[in-house]
Parts: structure tokens; C-alpha cells; sequence
């Protein structure tokens, strides 16, 4: 009995070995070999590298003050002062990070979120200003220091579109047809919701006081800092 199951356990095998043979005769030639393809070097750089640090505080003053006319900083308190928009510049001298050797304040090296909110309010002071002088006080176009057009109460898109080219290449350099195609309907959102907000005449339309929200979201764009 022992043997008999030896025996068909052999013949088991031997089919198996068999069946193998066969599928063996019907696979698949190798492929001719190919060339590897050159491998890519990936070299990386390992040199000391500076922290990202924003522009002096003199360029950006520089760009306001002529932005606005070519304005000296004097002119720019004198103005602003009595309509309660600036105070001084020894106020601000040390929040935009300039040095004062009066107080033994060195320069300040690093940007940081009291330099940012200063120079935004130093925008907005010179837009509200300049919205008094272009648009509420209907200075004559050629003599406009910003708003170089004909303001239009309640502007369709299409309106605004015309005049927001205007301060678009004013502040960022470039035309609005170059610009992001949802710039304008975010811009247009702005004015409205600001125009909406301000009813009264302080001393402002809330047009006028649209436009110069307008005016300072575009001194403060991101991009404002490249030209």
C-alpha cells in the first residue's frame, strides 16, 4: 500500500515537471536590452544664503513721495496734519525702521508688522489726500497728481474698468490687460462694498471715498514693491 502511494506520488511530480515544460515552450522571447537612459545629476546647493529681507525704508518713501506728486516729506505734514491723517514724522521716523540717533535707535534690520502697518497707514493718508485734491475739489485733469480721469457716480464695471487702468499703471507699472483676470472684479467688489459703507460727506463722497480705498490697496499690493 506504502508503495503504491510512492508510486503516485512520483507520477504526480512528473506531470507537474511536465506541465511546467509546456508552459515553458510558449513564453514570451526576451526583449532586446536597451540602454539605460543618462542619469540626472542633482547638484545641490549648499552655499550660506541671506534671509529675505524687504526694501530700505528710503525707496519706499521715495516711491510714496513721488507717487504723489514728487511731494517733499514737509510737504507731505503740513498737508496731512491739520486734516488729522499724519501727525509728525518724528512719530514715525523709528516705526519704519529708519535710525535715530537722537535716542541711539540703530536701523532696523528685519521686517516686521509695525513697518508694514506704518507704511499702510502712510499710503492711505496720501490717497485720502490726494482724493481731496484730484477728485472732491474737481481739480482741473491736467493738474490731478493721482486720479488722472472723470469720475462717475456709481460706475458700471465697465466704468471703473477704464479708470482703475489708470491708477493700476500708476502704482504697479503695468497695464491692466497684463494683469490677473479676476484683478478687476476684486478691485470693483472693494469700491462698491466701500461706497456702500460711507453715506455720509465726511468731508469725502462715497465715491471719492471709494476711490481712495482703492488707491491704498494699490500702494500696498505686493507688487507696488517691484517698480
Amino acid at each position: 500500500m506504502r508503495a503504491r502511494r510512492l508510486v503516485l506520488a512520483g507520477r504526480l511530480v512528473l506531470a507537474g515537471v511536465l506541465a511546467l515544460a509546456a508552459c515553458g515552450a510558449s513564453t514570451v522571447a526576451p526583449s532586446r536590452p536597451v540602454p539605460l537612459p543618462a542619469a540626472h545629476q542633482v547638484v545641490l546647493d549648499t552655499t550660506p544664503k541671506e534671509r529675505r529681507r524687504m526694501l530700505p525704508p528710503e525707496v519706499y518713501l521715495r516711491a510714496y513721495l513721488g507717487w504723489f506728486g514728487g511731494l517733499a516729506p514737509i510737504d507731505v505734514q503740513n498737508r496731512a496734519r491739520p486734516k488729522g491723517l499724519f501727525d509728525a514724522w518724528d512719530d514715525y521716523l523709528s516705526a519704519l525702521g529708519l535710525p535715530d540717533y537722537k535716542l541711539d535707535l540703530p536701523r532696523q534690520g528685519q521686517t516686521n508688522t509695525l513697518m508694514l502697518a506704518t507704511l499702510g497707514r502712510l499710503g492711505e493718508a496720501l490717497c485720502v489726500r490726494a482724493a481731496e485734491h484730484d477728485l472732491h475739489a474737481r481739480t482741473p485733469l491736467a493738474q490731478r497728481v493721482v486720479f488722472a480721469f472723470d469720475p462717475v457716480p456709481a460706475p458700471s464695471l465697465d466704468d471703473f474698468r477704464t479708470r482703475f487702468d489708470v491708477l493700476h499703471t500708476t502704482f504697479l507699472g503695468y497695464p491692466l490687460r497684463l494683469a490677473p483676470a479676476d484683478r478687476v472684479a476684486k478691485f470693483y467688489a472693494l469700491y462698491g462694498d466701500v461706497a456702500a459703507r460711507h453715506r455720509a460727506k465726511n468731508p469725502l463722497s462715497p465715491d471719492e471715498t471709494a476711490w481712495a480705498a482703492v488707491c491704498t490697496a494699490l500702494v500696498q499690493h505686493p507688487e507696488a514693491e517691484l517698480y
